[in-house]
């Protein structure tokens, strides 16, 4: 373990209190300071204009007074240092203040007689007016002259006015300016004293709360009035240390300040996101409790009023009453226990007197409770079976055959969730639709598509016109039928108000997380006025004639109502309507009543005039009133229901909603609702919502996912014939379903800054913020937690903005800053951010590589490296923020700026390296110490010398040929020989520098005065064994025989690629190789030493220390020698460097000289250089350098010595590391090492091991070798026992372990993934790259199509699967219907890159054979069929078509796709339009994601797919925070070693430190300390616990990776571990399931787990009773392949047990016979196990004689009942054929004698 190995160093970093709780007693800490609590605090309604009537008297003293319709909303026990921002952000939640974006919040003083009973607590949206009966009349009479005046009256519909607007922004509103602009009134001397008006009536005694501050403001306001009261309650609360301090005599005032243009902007959006699905729900900040008493006082109707300061009391009691309680119960509980004590010891004195019984009966007794408790086990054990699910029956796909290979994706996400019980209950209740449920399940309600098709069929038919009137004013029909349907009602009910129990009902109707998801989807949607639109008016600005009255904005909105169109005019007091139309300009408020249907007659009188626009609506409208009332009910049943699932315990997937459900709305067109109202209605529409469609799965995870249901479904509408049956279906490309009009977008598109921040008075310094950041102290834990929470957030940040940026670049809107060079040239600078393309621009910049593709290289292994130094957090050594975007073939480099490089050269100075190409490499010595000290320690990079001047003639000689410049040749000339310093030839070839890194870096000192570096693309040496051998390389590819034809056709003859100059080593391998050669040392020096002490004086001690010579080699021993003075200068005095370094240089010969100390000493030092020794030169094999021979001959010699310990390091790769890799796959099943299950976690495994991916093709070529040594083995093992079975000998052992067949499979898979990729990103960029392709999706389908096909399909075969399908399929002539082609010119349009099949697949295959030098065994076989000879194709389409995908940011509609069948590709450069290709059309292409990698991500974390809408998936940063990590893996350390409670703490600590520093849960390396903790718990028998956070773990990877992940599969199979051990096999066997599915969604059905997992079910199923579907789960088993054959014996005796319990031997003597074979073959006849199997084998052989006799004599018994049965009918028949012919004779007789 690493924290074993570094526990010294983590120790040293652990937090402040892990090390106080390891430290020894000390004595007792000092007290500390009481804490301080304010509270009784509350913040009351918008002040008001005082009336008119008042007296100077009352005048003097309302400043302590209460309006009569004031609304309070207590807070709770706050601290001073909590900042008054937080107070603001708490408002924008609540009912009646989350409306409010432009006021300020003072202090008042409250008095008694305000204290007696005028105040009510918010409860309502908007705030009610509640006050005491005795001035209910005053207020009913104080209504006229005012636009509130219908306040306390009901409107038509039913409700209080009140409900809907505010009645605290209305007319009696004071609306004051800002006291920061009353100020400029002073004049700049003191401030006058305040008028005694009415906008100034709190003079002296207002205190504004100043927004950046906190609430110690108000310490003295308490302090002087409360004294003694902090007295009685620091006494009082002295055992807690803490003062409460009341503060029910002063309350928080909100008062509203005037508009300025700007705050009418930011307060238009604001209105917009509470109509789009944010309305406010929360009604008290003080919990449940007070929100019960505001409902009480809502009921009442105001008649009684509740002071803050007796609620808080109250409160206070009910807690004092529940803890008086619980100490009542306690005594109880002693009491009671005490009795029964007294009890027992009664009846043991009886017993003892009265002791008759028996031991028979005692014996009886005992039988009988073990009888008892057999029965009630079993009954148990019959509960559970009857609950169990029989997934081999034919209801269930166990196999999940036509979701894997099959292709149908319908059901996705149903089944990674284990939810198949969901599926086959919707798929019953469809009843016609049949397995549409899947695609539009996760959609739609349960039974909503029955109800649906009921209204359908007996509404008859409507005409369109009809239909369109009803879907203009569904709206809050609509509305209220989906909160009906979330709480269980007829859409014809009237909907009841929100209330707890409703949500709690709801909740409770809600089993699974398909339908709590459909229920918040419901839910959001009808928190969602869709059917508004609020944008600026085309009048808007003012012109200067309105302006100068003060006029600031001209605002429209489209109400839901079908009124039209709604002027407004925003001027600094509010808002009111104006008398503009679309066709008349009169900005004057509207004083005549024009509209009949507004509500109020007032509402027209006055303008609907208000200080916030949401009221001024709704005043105006009667239909937006309603919807505002729906969506107010749907948000607190929201909120409810949210509540409900934090702590239901019903199903673990619930947690997924905890940490990311978002409270917007989806923004998604919704599903069809059914519409309330007449008869006559087939289905009523669900107004689109009014934001771009966006896929509801991205709300439950973080990054977007590849796979996309779309809110599709078959509508069940009545034909024209009458039918209900089939009806039209929503597709991908009716866009009317995906995309609303939406005026509010169009003007945020407009007006978008891409990341800038236009109101912060500046752009953001990136670099800054990150340097100071970095620079921040870390003394104290508490300092490095802040320091990491403000670099992580400007990462972040930068992050968002560099995506923001690269889209305006592609869109655009950025000027390049070379306009004047080729587009491949053009560098940008957009909020402060420097863009640059990741290509081979030039010959100017000094570097080594060339080609684009090398150049994309090296920008990511760039960085790659400047992470690794981020992650080293070096003081003094300072990295830019770098993030790569890569989008549609085009990569984008995005940097901050180093201060000064843009303002001259002068700002700034080059310290080491070259920035002309033609310039020499600089050298600063302190620059130098500073990246010996950093990277040569750190990352094992050695110093070492090279030219100045590294580039050959022949390529400085090009370079000059080439040179762009504008000058003449002549003066260039002279600029070179200024640049060179004046030197000639002779005299520059002769310089040498040294260099720590790769000679292409750049140390740069900024204006700022900091280091920086640049272009570290080189941290390791490059891969010998990708180097020709002719140019110096290993020669392991030329020498690996590659002799079939494929190979030669695809597999280029040479080395020599542009590309490959950039393949370096990685960096584990570099670290696992000096580890294991320093372990030799070791070992060698330990036996060495011993040998030592036998010998005397005879050997010298560099004889005596084998590797001794490696160290102190001539060649190596000054340059290390140097670099190990450098190094140790930033860390010890140079005095004692000094004489530590000539003590080592000068150290005796002569044996026995050296005392005991001086030796380890001595011993230390030596093994300190050869740590030293293994420093490798990361400038070796480069193209293009010179040599430095004729230089230093010492250096040349020493680079030879570098070249070949790389070539070392190389052959060790390719000898050592990939084929252990490979055997330790072969024995994976054994050593407990899991095997990879996509393509994700296969790239972390090989390079944990070191090996590069470049290399798949070598350990795919290793696999084949593994596999057909196992036939052979096989081959002879079956020889072997026929064989014996003839001569009775003993055969041989046979290997217990087999390759995995799906390792090859898995391999396979990548390298095709990762070569299309390449494939696809050259075809987009022969279209011009991310800034000119016009239509990706139609090249992006074609491509897929052919990847995942087996051919392409005829004209023939087309035309025949178009006819027969009954799915919704678009031919050529719907694709040509899409959009316009070949409208222009053919030259100004870029040719198609449409291919056919073979082309894109021959292109893949050079690919392949180029970059892995591999040819495929399982894809795109000739055979030209899914079988191959004979057998069935081991090719994996579905793992193929998710992985391109991913690594491509292409996302795919979940849909049937007919993969591994016959394609159409449309193939041709130059078919014109779309083509209708198959099986994936370009429709099913629904989005292509930007992929970024950021140099600060995790490690091990490459391109993550984000989004350019709304910034989601955004990469994972490392956390800088080594406090955190060193504890983590301290509680790892101690779960290895068995101490689980130890552990248990450390990774708590872990967790909280991480989420103090990201303020979420959402990060990888949260999700690895919530798996600790969970197996933490479980190893303590703590179930529970360990289940919840086992649920954590399973959110949060859901969040990070999507419903496909290893992560999310591992957290299925914790707790699945969790469930079964704790006896809950249900919900067990349902991650199971869930567990399954993944893992042959991911990695194919030959994946090495899967057998174990249908092992285990069929193992729980046989403990229950279900022996039947035991046996059926071990059959799965045992057709699954498993690497390691002693499970199949495991298998075979199972099912040889189950037999024997159901009573058919024969075949248990079957299984049990092959286990025997089994057990024969691997472990020999001499094994215990094999000698176990023999006896059961010998019983179940009699008891299958006894058997087959019982069944033969039975037969004989039979046959003889049958023969008598017979011989008995054959009597009967006889007889009765006797009896039958006298009757027959009579009536002859009679007919006779008739006639």
């Amino acid at each position: 373990m690493t924290a074993i190995k570094h526990g010294e160093d983590a120790a040293a970093t652990t937090s402040e209190q892990t090390l106080q709780q390891q430290q020894q007693p000390a004595p007792p800490p000092p007290q500390q300071p009481p804490a301080i609590f304010i509270q009784g605090l509350t913040i009351l309604s918008p002040r008001q204009k005082t009336p008119k009537t008042t007296t100077k008297a009352t005048k003097a003293t309302s400043s302590s007074t209460y309006n009569n319709k004031d609304v309070a909303v207590p807070l709770p026990p706050l601290r001073p240092e909590e900042p008054v921002a937080s107070l603001r952000g708490a408002l924008s939640e609540v009912l009646g203040f989350a409306h409010l974006t432009r006021y300020r919040l003072v202090v008042e003083r409250l008095n008694e007689k305000t204290k007696s009973g005028s105040v009510s607590v918010s409860g309502v949206s908007g705030g009610v007016s509640v006050s005491n009966s005795s001035n209910k009349q005053k207020q009913q009479q104080q209504q006229g002259g005012s636009n509130n005046g219908s306040n306390n009256k009901k409107s038509q519909d039913g409700n209080n006015n009140n409900n809907c607007w505010s009645p605290f922004t209305l007319r009696d509103a004071q609306v004051t300016i800002s006291p920061s602009l009353q100020s400029l009134e002073a004049g700049g001397g003191d401030l006058p004293p305040p008028k005694d008006d009415d906008n100034n009536k709190q003079g002296e005694e207002e205190l504004v709360l100043d927004e950046y501050g906190d609430l110690s403001i108000l310490l003295p306001l308490l302090e002087n009035n409360n004294q003694e009261q902090q007295q009685a309650a620091a006494e009082k609360n002295n055992n807690n240390n803490k003062i409460v301090l009341d503060a029910s005599h002063i309350a928080i005032r909100v008062v509203l300040e005037k508009y300025d243009l700007a705050s009418i902007r930011d307060h238009m959006m604001r209105v917009r996101q509470l109509l789009e699905g944010n309305a406010p729900y929360v009604t008290s900040l003080l919990g449940d409790d007070a929100a019960a008493a505001a409902a009480v006082v809502e009921e009442e109707g105001g008649e009684v009023g509740v002071a803050v300061a007796a609620a808080v009391e109250d409160k206070q009691q009910k807690q004092q009453e529940e803890v008086d309680d619980k100490k009542k119960e306690k005594d109880g509980a002693s009491v009671v226990k005490e009795e029964e004590e007294n009890a027992d010891s009664e009846n043991g004195a009886k017993n003892d007197k009265n002791d008759t019984t028996t031991k028979e009966e005692k014996k009886q007794q005992e039988e009988e409770e073990k009888q008892q408790d057999e029965q009630a086990k079993q009954a148990a054990k019959d509960a559970i079976a009857a609950t169990l699910p029989c997934y081999t029956s034919s209801e269930y796909d166990t196999l999940f055959e036509s979701s894997t290979s099959g292709g149908d994706f319908t059901n996705f996400y149903y089944l990674a969730c284990g939810e198949e019980d969901m599926l086959l209950h919707t798929n019953t209740n469809d009843g016609v639709n049949g397995s549409s449920s899947g695609e539009n399940g996760w959609m739609l309600e349960g039974g909503e598509q029955k109800e649906n098709k009921k209204k359908s069929n007996s509404g008859g038919r409507k005409n369109k016109k009809t239909k369109n009137n009803d879907k203009s004013s569904s709206s809050p029909t609509s509305t209220t039928a989906i909160i009906n349907s979330v709480n269980g009602e007829h859409s014809n009910e009237t909907a009841p108000a929100s209330s707890s129990a409703a949500a709690a009902a709801a909740a409770d109707k809600t089993k699974s997380m398909f339908q709590i998801e459909r229920t918040l989807y419901n839910l959001n949607e009808a928190t969602h006025i869709s059917n508004i639109t609020l944008r600026l008016s085309g009048y808007h600005p003012p012109p200067a004639h309105r302006r100068v009255l003060g006029d600031l904005a001209y605002l429209e909105a489209s109400l839901p109502d079908n009124s039209g169109v709604v002027h407004i005019t925003a001027f600094p007091l509010g808002f009111y309507v104006n008398r503009s139309t679309s066709s008349k300009f009169d900005p004057t408020p509207n004083l005549t009543n024009n509209n009949s249907n507004n509500g109020t007659a007032a509402a027209g009188k006055d303008a609907c005039y208000s200080h916030a626009l949401l009221d001024c609506l709704l005043q105006r409208s009667k239909s937006l009133r309603a919807s505002w009332t729906n969506a107010l009910r749907a948000s607190k049943q929201r909120s409810d229901l949210l509540n409900e699932m934090a702590t239901k315990d019903g199903n673990s997937l619930f947690g997924i909603f905890r940490p990311v459900a978002s409270p917007f709305p989806n923004n998604c067109s919704g599903s069809a609702v059914a519409a309330a109202g007449g008869g006559g209605i087939g289905m009523g529409f669900m107004s689109t919502t009014p934001t771009t469609f966006t896929p509801r799965i991205d709300y439950t995870t973080v990054r977007p996912t590849w796979l996309v249901p779309l809110p599709s479904k078959k509508l069940q509408l009545g034909n024209d014939n009458g039918g209900g049956g089939g009806g039209a279906k929503l597709s991908t490309w009716e866009h009317d379903k995906l995309h609303s009009y939406n005026m509010g977008r169009a003007e945020e598109e407009l007006t978008n800054v891409f990341g800038m921040d236009v109101r912060g008075g500046g752009l953001r310094d990136w670099n800054e913020e990150l340097q100071t950041a970095r620079e921040m102290p870390v003394e104290t834990f508490g300092e490095r937690i802040e320091r990491a929470r403000l670099v992580h957030k400007v990462l972040s940040d930068f992050g968002d903005a560099a995506l923001h940026g690269v889209k305006a670049i592609f869109d655009g809107y950025i000027m390049s800053m070379n306009p004047n060079e080729p587009a491949r040239s053009h560098v940008y600078l957009h909020n402060n951010i420097f863009f640059s393309r990741a290509v081979d621009a030039g010959l100017d910049t000094f570097k080594i590589i060339q080609g684009d593709d090398a150049a994309k290289k090296s920008a990511s292994r760039d960085a790659h490296n400047l992470g690794v130094l981020h992650r080293l957090d070096i003081p003094g050594l300072h990295t830019l923020a770098t993030v790569l975007v890569e989008y549609l073939g085009t990569r984008i480099v995005c940097q901050s700026v180093v201060p000064g490089i843009l303002h001259g050269e002068k700002s700034h100075s080059l310290l080491y390296g070259a920035v002309e190409t033609l310039s020499a490499l600089e050298c600063n010595e302190e620059m130098h110490k500073l990246l010996e000290s950093s990277i040569g320690e750190g990352c094992m990079v050695a110093t070492r010398k090279i030219p100045a001047h590294p580039l050959t003639d022949e390529r400085m000689d090009t370079i000059k040929k080439y040179r762009i410049t504008p000058f003449p040749e002549e003066i260039n000339d002279d600029a070179e020989k200024k640049d060179n310093g004046d030197d000639d030839g002779d005299e520059k070839d002769k310089k040498s520098i040294q260099v720590c890194g790769p000679m292409e870096m750049k140390g740069i000192l900024g204006s700022d005065k900091r280091k920086y570096v640049l272009d570290c693309t080189r941290l390791t040496p490059r891969d010998a064994n990708w180097v020709s051998k002719d140019s110096g390389g290993t020669g392991r590819w030329e020498d690996n025989d590659a002799t079939s034809a494929r190979s030669h056709k695809f597999i280029p003859s040479t080395l020599e690629d542009d590309e490959w100059t950039a393949c370096v080593l990685r960096p584990e391998l570099v670290t696992n190789y000096a580890e294991m050669k320093i372990s030799k040392y070791l070992k060698e020096t330990a036996v060495a030493a011993g040998k030592k002490d036998d010998v005397s004086g005879k050997e010298d001690d560099e004889d005596s220390l084998p590797g001794l010579e490696d160290a102190t080699t001539p060649t190596s021993k000054d340059a290390e020698s140097s670099a190990s003075a450098d190094a140790k200068k930033t860390i010890e005095e140079p005095s004692d460097e000094t004489s530590e370094e000539k003590e080592w240089v000068s150290v005796p010969k002569t044996k026995g000289l050296v005392d005991s100390k001086n030796e380890k000493e001595h011993l230390a030092k030596v093994e300190e250089e050869y740590i030293r020794s293994l420093r490798y030169n990361v400038n070796v094999f480069l193209p293009f350098t010179r040599s430095i021979e004729i230089i230093d001959n010492e250096a040349h010699e020493q680079m030879k010595q570098d070249e070949e310990e790389a070539r070392e390091l190389a052959r060790h790769l390719w000898d050592t590391a990939i084929p252990t890799l490979t055997k330790d796959i072969r024995s994976s099943s054994g050593n407990g090492l899991q095997l990879p299950a996509e393509g994700r976690s296969l790239t972390e495994l090989i390079h944990s091991r070191g090996v590069n991916c470049r290399y798949l093709g070598r350990l795919a070529e290793l696999a084949r070798k593994e596999e057909l040594e196992d036939i052979i083995a096989a081959e002879k093992a079956a020889s072997a026992s026929a064989d014996t079975a003839i001569d009775k000998t003993p055969a041989k052992k046979a290997p217990r372990f087999r390759m995995p067949i799906c390792w090859l499979e898995l391999l396979e898979c990548e390298m095709v993934a990762r070569a299309a990729k390449h494939v696809l990103d050259s075809y987009m960029t022969e279209q011009g790259g991310a800034s000119a392709v016009s239509q990706p999706a139609q090249t992006i389908a074609s491509f897929l199509s052919a990847v995942v096909s087996i051919g392409e399909e005829s004209a023939a075969g087309t035309e025949m699967r178009t006819e027969s399908s009954q799915q919704d399929v678009l031919d050529q002539e719907d694709m040509n219907a899409l959009t316009l082609f070949a409208t222009g010119d053919s030259g100004d349009t870029v040719s198609s890159s449409t291919r056919g099949r073979d082309e894109i697949w021959s292109d893949i295959e050079q690919e392949i054979g180029r970059r892995y030098r591999c040819t495929l065994s399982l894809y795109n076989t000739t055979s030209g069929s899914s079988k191959k000879d004979g057998k069935e194709s081991r090719a994996l389409y579905t793992p193929l078509l998710r992985r391109i995908c991913q690594r491509s940011g292409i996302r795919l509609v979940a849909k049937h796709y007919a993969v591994g069948q016959k394609c159409v590709c449309g193939g041709g450069s130059g078919a014109s339009g779309l083509t209708a290709s198959y099986p994936i059309a370009p429709t099913d292409i629904l989005d292509i994601l930007p992929l970024v990698k950021h140099a600060a991500s995790v490690s091990g974390e490459s391109f993550a797919p984000c989004s350019f809408n709304g910034n989601a998936g955004a990469p994972s940063l490392h956390v800088l925070l080594s406090d955190a990590k060193t504890v983590y893996e301290f509680g790892h350390a101690n779960l290895n070693s068995g101490n689980s409670a130890v552990a248990l703490d450390y990774a708590n600590e872990a967790s909280v430190m991480y989420q103090r520093v990201m303020e979420s849960l959402v990060h990888p390396q949260i999700s690895k300390c919530f798996k600790l903790i969970a197996v933490a718990h479980y190893h303590k028998d703590e179930p529970e616990l360990a289940l919840a956070a086992a649920t954590k773990y399973l959110a949060v990877s859901i969040s990070l990776h999507g419903f496909d992940s290893t992560e999310v599969l591992n957290a299925h199979m914790t707790m699945a571990d969790i469930l079964l051990g704790t006896g809950k096999i249900l919900e067990g066997v349902k991650h199971l399931r869930a567990a399954q599915f993944l893992m042959e969604f991911m990695a194919g059905k030959n994946y090495a787990g899967i057998s174990s997992t249908y092992y285990r079910m069929g193992s729980h199923y046989y403990d229950v009773g279900k022996l039947e579907d035991a046996l059926s789960l071990y059959q799965v088993a045992s057709a699954r392949r498993s690497e390691d054959r002693m499970f199949d014996c495991l298998i075979a005796r199972n099912s040889a047990g189950v037999l024997a319990r159901l009573g058919q031997f024969k075949p248990a003597f079957d299984f049990e016979k092959k286990a025997y074979q089994l057990y024969v073959t691997f472990l020999g006849e001499d094994h215990d196990a094999t000698k176990a199997c023999s006896s059961t084998l010998i019983q179940l052989m009699k008891l299958a004689v006894e058997q087959e006799k019982r069944s033969k004599i039975q037969e004989k018994e039979r046959v003889k009942e049958n023969a008598a049965d017979a011989i008995a009918d054959e009597i009967r028949a006889d007889e009765e054929a006797e009896e039958t012919k006298p009757k027959k004779k009579k009536r002859q007789s009679k007919k006779k004698s008739k006639k």
